[in-house]
């Protein structure tokens, strides 16, 4: 598909489209980086505080300021089961999404999601449970005020959420780089008992997003502008 030769309404969901398709193939590792250690405090020197702290499931990791080694700060992951600790210097920052890299091995960490790519296959993601910046307020949210995660789905370029509160009610898609949001009313939801069968649709003006197991996929008219394949749905 040539994106220079696509014309299209500049509806705000849709400018976040094309904005967080170029962020994510623009990412590419940039510097050599050196895995470090250190015996009692989060951040590998003093100087170097946590300006921001995530956590997972398994995992907690933290973004520290920067020092004369590293302007950009450092990534820092700690194992809940063990307390076993990474340090790696990060290489990009887009937004609040943070970039790391530790020879093969690429670290993405945003308020949404962790992913661990290797030689670039994603060997692991998890879904961000809490995101903290250093004054204490929350970096984002998932869903609405008051709505919680039905579905959740994974594309090359976003992550989308279909929330709620007794039944699906609203459709948000979040860059994975860059992290723009956008959030809009679902209008039809075929929410079934069968997760592969489940059908979501939210409509701006004339253009419409679709998802379903397979692909999230968006339309002007009867054309499509945006397909993507789902590489996870829970």
């Amino acid at each position: 598909m040539n994106f220079s030769q696509i014309k299209f309404s500049c509806q705000p969901a849709v400018r976040l489209v094309w904005a967080g398709i170029f962020a994510w193939q623009l990412f590419a590792p940039i510097t050599k980086a050196v895995a470090t250690t250190s015996a009692a405090e989060i951040c590998p020197t003093q100087s170097s505080l946590p300006k921001r702290s995530f956590e997972t499931e398994k995992y907690k990791a933290y973004i520290c300021l920067g020092d004369n080694q590293n302007r950009l700060g450092y990534f820092v992951r700690v194992t809940k089961g063990d307390n076993s600790k990474i340090t790696v210097p990060l290489t990009r920052q887009s937004g609040e999404t943070y970039i790391a890299q530790n020879g093969e091995i690429n670290y993405v960490i945003s308020p949404y999601e962790m992913v661990i790519q290797k030689r670039g296959k994603t060997v692991l993601r998890a879904r961000i449970d809490r995101a903290i910046a250093a004054d204490g307020t929350s970096l984002a949210s998932h869903c609405p005020q008051g709505q919680h995660i039905f579905q959740e789905a994974v594309t090359k370029s976003f992550i989308v959420y279909i929330c709620g509160n007794e039944k699906p009610g609203s459709y948000v898609v979040i860059a994975r780089i860059g992290n723009g949001k956008t959030t809009l009313p679902l209008s039809i939801s075929s929410d079934n008992s069968i997760s592969q069968n489940k059908n979501y649709m939210a409509l701006e003006g004339n253009t419409r997003y679709t998802l379903n197991r397979d692909v999230l996929k968006i339309s002007q008219g009867n054309r499509v502008i945006f397909k993507e394949k789902v590489l996870r749905w829970q």
